[in-house]
């Protein structure tokens, strides 16, 4: 218990990430991963804390055990930073490699590179929100966004935060439907229920027609901006323009929280014409935002050697996933 108030204290006093939460951790637990909590301590206090997880991957080479962490790591100063970094490259020597992925705000790159890790950056899209809900709309693109959202409107869509159980587990049905025909592996059921727990970190949203669930998606709640975590929709949905209607009342309600950004959860600048990723690219471009810097942050250059080879032959990149 005294570890748990020293962990909430350090995250409170670093402004840390909602994926270094204990919400965040309990919630991958319940989705079949063992949380670590790698920790700096000093008279009984927490200096620093890195949370990560064990995850098994498949790469040309055969399946390989990696330590994965999301978020930017807990610190009260420089030189605890520098501790807790070089704590987690020493636990990483068990595994393939360990890696680290920064909030996009707040990333503190100069610790990561002072520690003498190798960086690797994917993209993201964020939506400023610091402009009035006019200059929001007027950013949609015109034909898609925008005539999205007004046919969603003239097809009286519902915007509703979820309010029921039962509601979950009709929304898992679709977004376990998308994951299977994206190719991904979904998270658990019990995962949704323990994030929504805690509407202070999590808010599941869905999207309704006459009341059936046709869309939804949940959103992470960090400092500075919300993140879209995961979505889902219906073939009814797409048909409806479910989706850009979803978007655009994130958008909205992450305004109203009083935050800076809305992350769009991701961008691949390497999709080539004719992906689904090139597809998704186009549709998260049609909201206004720029693209940003994602950097992903390994202990050792066999993540930076595997990402290359992906970039090069893309039958490496079939080979390359996360169990």
């Amino acid at each position: 218990m005294q570890l748990m108030d020293s962990w909430i204290a350090l995250l409170k006093e670093s402004k840390g990430s909602v994926y270094q939460s204990p919400e965040w951790a309990k919630s991958l637990e319940m989705d079949g991963k063992k949380p670590t909590l790698i920790v700096i301590e000093e008279s009984g206090q927490l200096k620093a804390s890195l949370l990560a997880f064990e995850q098994e991957i498949i790469t040309p080479l055969g399946k390989k055990k990696i330590l994965f962490s999301e978020g930017t790591p807990l610190f009260k100063d420089e030189q605890s930073g520098l501790e807790i970094l070089s704590k987690f490259r020493q636990e990483s020597k068990k595994y393939f490699y360990g890696l680290i992925r920064p909030t996009v705000i707040n990333q503190k790159k100069d610790i990561f590179e002072k520690a003498g890790y190798k960086t690797v950056s994917d993209s993201t899209i964020l939506v400023s929100l610091e402009k009035d809900k006019e200059f929001l709309w007027n950013s949609l693109e015109k034909k898609s966004a925008r005539w999205g959202v007004k046919t969603a409107e003239k097809n009286n869509l519902e915007f509703q935060e979820l309010k029921t159980e039962s509601e979950i587990s009709e929304f898992y049905k679709l977004y376990k439907k998308t994951a299977h025909d994206g190719g991904f592996k979904e998270k658990s059921p019990d995962f949704l229920k323990e994030l929504t727990k805690s509407r202070e970190r999590a808010r599941l949203f869905l999207i309704k027609k006459e009341n059936k669930i046709i869309a939804g998606g949940i959103i992470l709640i960090d400092n500075d901006y919300t993140i879209l975590n995961l979505t889902a929709a219906s073939d009814e949905g797409y048909k409806l323009q479910a989706m850009p209607f979803l978007y655009w009342n994130l958008i909205l309600f992450s305004k109203s929280l009083g935050k800076a950004y809305f992350d769009l959860g991701g961008y691949d600048k390497n999709a080539k014409q004719g992906e689904k990723i090139y597809n998704i690219n186009k549709f998260k471009e049609n909201f206004g935002g720029d693209i940003v810097e994602q950097p992903h942050c390994s202990t050792n250059s066999k993540y930076t050697l595997i990402r290359s080879l992906m970039k090069r032959f893309k039958i490496i990149k079939r080979f390359y996933k996360k169990k």
